[in-house]
């Protein structure tokens, strides 16, 4: 009875961390992917918000098309515009003035610590409307969406990038060690989770992930099994064994979390019971556990590269 209580929970651990099944299958995919965060101006000149979301979708669809995810600047490696307007002018072609404007557009694929440039492209731009607002959205609308005017560049880049994690990967992995020994967990597991799987680091990279993860798991298991149990003393089963689910079953702390569900366990409502009955069904091996680990290490790295980068920090 004791071992079926005990797999009951880690499958409600299962459950209950991994709610919302499509978004955390998409993050478990995404490790190894190669990322570059977009990283847009909050305001430049004489360009509204819109002008500028518009721009970063255009962006977006140019490294999607190429196979490259963009979940922020969590990697360290972006891609960013600089746009300059050379001539602005007023014509007069027919019975209306136009509104014409000149430039350049110029997209930079950077590392922002080591302020390494991947790649960079420019290209001219120009675009003609009744005002000056429509006739910078003529500008971008202009600009391809495509990736065939870009596709050299962007595959240039990422052959730069792969090379750049192969030659740097003992000091990345040593990196990761340190921040994780510092309890910068975040860092370490960011930086980790974006090594692409085209490298010969991933495998290492993969390793020490797993390794910070459950340091991370022994670090905050401690509080995590005195919230829940403060929640099941005061009969909030549910919320404390929410609370509880979120202790991996390799932390130091597990013993304690099924000394808590052996306690409690009979006093959950018919919900809950249902819940380690679906569960104790379908996971009940090591297999399945190790997928739940890298799930909720998914999950959070791309929580954590989702961060925002200030756009003037990287133009320096």
């Amino acid at each position: 009875m004791k071992k079926i209580l005990r797999i009951s929970w880690l499958l409600l651990c299962y459950l209950l961390t991994l709610s919302g099944t499509a978004q955390n299958e998409e993050s478990s995919d995404e490790f190894g992917k190669l990322n570059i965060g977009i990283v847009m101006p909050e305001e430049l000149d004489g360009f509204t918000s819109t002008h500028l979301q518009k721009l970063e979708t255009k962006i977006l669809a140019l490294l999607n098309q190429s196979g490259i995810a963009s979940r922020g600047g969590g990697s360290g490696i972006v891609m960013y515009p600089v746009i300059s307007i050379f001539n602005e002018q007023q014509i007069n072609p027919g019975i209306q003035t136009m509104t014409v404007i000149e430039g350049e557009i110029s997209l930079f694929i950077k590392q922002v610590d080591d302020k390494f440039v991947f790649a960079s492209h420019t290209r001219k731009i120009k675009g003609s409307g009744r005002t000056r607002e429509q006739a910078l959205n003529n500008l971008i609308s202009l600009l391809p969406n495509r990736s065939d005017e870009y596709g050299d560049f962007i595959k240039n880049a990422k052959t730069k990038v792969i090379d750049y994690y192969n030659k740097r990967c003992d000091m990345i992995i040593s990196k990761a060690t340190q921040l994780s020994q510092a309890n910068q967990h975040d860092d370490a597991i960011s930086l980790l989770f974006n090594v692409p799987s085209e490298t010969k680091c991933f495998e290492k990279a993969r390793g020490k992930a797993l390794e910070v993860y459950r340091n991370y798991q022994n670090q905050i298991c401690g509080q995590l099994v005195l919230q829940g149990k403060a929640k099941l003393e005061a009969n909030l089963y549910q919320e404390g064994f929410d609370i509880l689910a979120k202790v991996d079953p390799s932390s130091s702390c597990f013993k304690e979390v099924n000394t808590l569900f052996a306690k409690h366990g009979a006093e959950v409502d018919e919900n809950v019971r249902r819940s380690w009955n679906l569960l104790e069904k379908i996971y009940a091996n090591a297999f399945e556990l190790e997928k739940y680990r890298w799930r909720a290490i998914g999950q959070w790295a791309v929580a954590y590269s989702s961060r925002p980068i200030v756009y003037e920090r990287i133009i320096r």
